[in-house]
C-alpha cells in the first residue's frame, strides 16, 4: 500500500522534500514571528491523515506536515506550485478555514538552521 508522501512526493515543492529526505520532522520554537513547529516525520503523515480523517474533511489540495502543537495543522497547497504554508484548525477541518501562516517552507526551514546553530553554541 502506497501512503500519501510517496503517491504525492512529486506535487510538494522541493524545500520541503529536501528537508524532510534530510531531517525527517522537526520540532521546536522558532520564536515569535514563527511559533511552536512540529513537522511531522514521513511515517507520521499517514498516520494523522488517517486519524484526523482528512480525506473526508479537506480536498486532495491540501497535503498536511505538522501541526503548532495546539489546534491547528499545517498543510502546503499543492495545487498553487509555491512552498506556502497554511494552517487548518483540527476542528471545523474544511478548505473553506485554510489561512496563510508561512509565505514560505523554505523561511521555516532557514529559522530551524538558526535555531539548532544557536543551541550548538549553549
Amino acid at each position: 500500500m502506497t501512503d500519501i508522501y510517496t503517491e504525492r512526493r512529486a506535487q510538494l515543492p522541493d524545500s520541503y522534500i529536501a528537508f524532510i529526505d534530510h531531517h525527517n520532522g522537526w520540532e521546536g520554537d522558532l520564536g515569535e514571528d514563527l511559533g511552536y513547529v512540529i513537522l511531522w516525520k514521513r511515517e507520521l503523515i499517514q498516520e494523522n491523515y488517517d486519524g484526523y480523517e482528512m480525506a473526508r474533511y479537506m480536498s486532495r489540495r491540501w497535503f498536511p506536515i505538522g501541526s503548532n502543537g495546539g489546534g491547528e495543522m499545517l498543510c502546503i497547497d499543492t495545487s498553487s506550485n509555491t512552498d506556502q504554508v497554511f494552517w487548518f484548525p483540527f476542528i471545523g477541518m474544511s478548505d473553506e478555514e485554510a489561512l496563510l501562516r508561512y509565505n514560505s517552507f523554505a523561511d521555516v526551514v532557514a529559522a530551524i538552521q538558526i535555531s539548532e546553530r544557536l543551541l550548538d553554541h549553549l
